[in-house]
């Protein structure tokens, strides 16, 4: 297995280098919530009728409440 040199800060790097650079994902709560906040705030703006984005908050939602219907 290859060892990745990690660069110091202000040293060049290759764009080999960078394309092969891992990222951790983000916690999907996070992800999740963040997503929750964007379609309610898309929802609540005003300025659409019936889209993509409100069947997502819809789908959702209908999901989310199940248990106490």
């Amino acid at each position: 297995m290859e060892s990745f040199h990690q660069p110091q800060l202000g040293e060049a790097v290759s764009a080999q280098e960078s394309a092969f650079r891992y990222t951790e994902p983000a916690p999907t709560d996070e992800v999740m919530m963040e997503q929750l906040e964007y379609l309610l705030l898309h929802s609540r703006s005003g300025r659409h009728q019936w889209c993509a984005e409100c069947a997502r908050l819809e789908n959702i939602s209908r999901h989310l409440l199940s248990p106490f219907g």
